[in-house]
């Protein structure tokens, strides 16, 4: 008896306290503390550069940025001696299309161009065409690349049938062609577009977006004005972003900032505001948009009370701009550059809206529209050929006349507003609580904007990874 009763008095504490097996786990020891001392800080929020700054970096984090006052480092932190040169936040590019299928696989160009795109000094990018679900796992697979952000493209009826035969005859002016429906091309390419119709229920379109793993809508292409606002609407209920290209044909860029959308892509588009709505429907039928561009798209035609009405209501709405220009001048030189000279509408259509674009932009700040730096890059093709955030940021500087600060801030806060929601409030600035994407470079890109291409270190997420390692494919610290 008194042997059970000393067991059982034994025994009492252990069940009152828990199961005796239970492991006991060593402390989980702090992040390492990274300082980076000594550069001129300038952190994307609109304050002016500090001077010898010191920035503090805990695992994945920002976690103070500011004066050498304002940020003791702790002892046991990890110094970054960075005297002499420029730390920037992670460049931003708003507008890219990364995932293309080549012979019935992704293009093995996708891991080499985020790649280079990190060694620019870019930390994020947001794609506006592609299959989110397939581009978001390639990217989780990946040792090295910027933050990836996708949206849902997302079009009318006629963007996917023609008919009854599938393909459509045409008469133009050179002759009868036989067109696809545009939704095939894209599919081809192993991009997921979404078909809507205007008795559709939107919440369904923002259920496939937000399945996929889209942060927000890309309204493509032959859309009434009923239907894109109802899609914004069903967007901004789910705390989506919903975003046009350019004209949505047939509904115009003033409708679509009227109908409440966050921003609006490439900068032809707004040659829509040209043709009534009479004009715009039959357009719909005929669906060559280029040769409508041509038409009427020059630099006089930028400043029509039309054009101009429609970057008023943007710029009132608060409805962001992204113009592309860098993709439409290597549209134009790689036209230039050819031996054998053929005209064709696709030239004739480049070289208005290349025109037509900067002279649009050019009012599109005048009259505060917000821009963000989307150069409409692709990981497809000849890379001479392909936009570039530096070059779309050259182009704001050298014909936009912007200052080097107004053109960073493009690719830096504004382009982490066009981004929105969760994913934006976190990038784009050096501030306490952002992610720790950080650009080192050699010379003050406020006073050129080319110092930009000195890139000595990037820090993505907290990890400082250097040109040359992600260019080789040696992605590591």
């Amino acid at each position: 008896m008194r042997r059970g009763l000393l067991w059982a008095l034994l025994a009492a504490p252990t069940a009152a306290c828990g199961t005796p097996n239970t492991p006991i786990r060593p402390p989980v020891p702090d992040p390492p503390l990274t300082a980076i001392v000594g550069a001129q800080l300038w952190d994307g929020t609109g304050r002016a550069p500090v001077p010898n700054a010191v920035t503090l970096i805990k695992a994945d984090r920002i976690i103070c940025a500011g004066a050498a006052g304002e940020c003791p480092i702790p002892k046991a932190a990890r110094v970054v001696d960075a005297q002499g040169q420029y730390l920037i936040p992670g460049l931003i590019d708003s507008h890219v299309h990364m995932l293309f299928i080549v012979n019935g696989s992704a293009s093995e160009e996708l891991a080499i161009d985020l790649r280079d795109l990190l060694a620019q000094g870019i930390t994020t990018v947001r794609d506006m065409g592609t299959n989110p679900a397939g581009l978001l796992a390639r990217v989780r697979a990946l040792p090295a690349a910027p933050r990836v952000y996708a949206m849902q493209l997302v079009a009318g009826p006629g963007f996917f049938f023609n008919g009854s035969n599938g393909f459509r005859a045409v008469r133009t002016s050179r002759g009868v062609v036989f067109r696809q429906p545009p939704a095939m091309a894209m599919q081809y390419m192993g991009w997921t577009p979404v078909m809507f119709n205007r008795s559709d229920d939107p919440d369904s379109v923002v259920h496939i977006a937000q399945s996929a793993g889209a942060i927000g809508l890309k309204l493509y292409a032959l859309l009434d004005s009923v239907s894109v606002r109802r899609l914004t609407d069903a967007g901004h209920r789910a705390g989506l972003q919903v975003w046009g290209h350019g004209w949505v044909q047939p509904t115009s860029v003033r409708e679509e900032a009227s109908a409440g959308m966050d921003g609006l892509v490439h900068a032809a588009g707004l040659a829509g505001e040209l043709y009534t709505v009479e004009e715009r429907d039959t357009l719909v039928n005929d669906g060559d948009l280029q040769a409508a561009t041509a038409a009427v798209a020059t630099p006089v035609s930028a400043h029509d009370p039309r054009v101009l009405a429609a970057l008023d209501t943007m710029a009132r709405r608060g409805t962001m701009f992204e113009p592309t220009l860098d993709a439409t001048r290597h549209s134009v030189e790689t036209f230039a550059q050819r031996t054998r000279r053929v005209p064709s509408l696709q030239q004739e259509y480049v070289q208005a809206a290349a025109a037509f674009g900067v002279e649009v932009t050019r009012e599109a700040i005048k009259r505060g529209v917000g821009i963000s730096a989307g150069s409409d890059h692709v990981a497809y093709g000849p890379p001479r050929e392909r936009a570039t955030l530096f070059g779309e940021l050259r182009m704001y500087v050298d014909s936009l006349g912007l200052t080097p600060t107004a053109a960073l801030l493009a690719a830096t806060r504004d382009a982490a507003q066009a981004i929105g929601g969760r994913p934006g409030e976190q990038i784009g600035t050096i501030v306490a609580g952002n992610y720790a994407d950080l650009v080192l470079l050699a010379k003050d890109p406020l006073a050129d904007i080319g110092n930009l291409e000195d890139v000595q270190w990037v820090m993505r997420g907290g990890l400082i990874l250097r040109p040359g390692q992600l260019r080789s494919g040696i992605a590591m610290r």
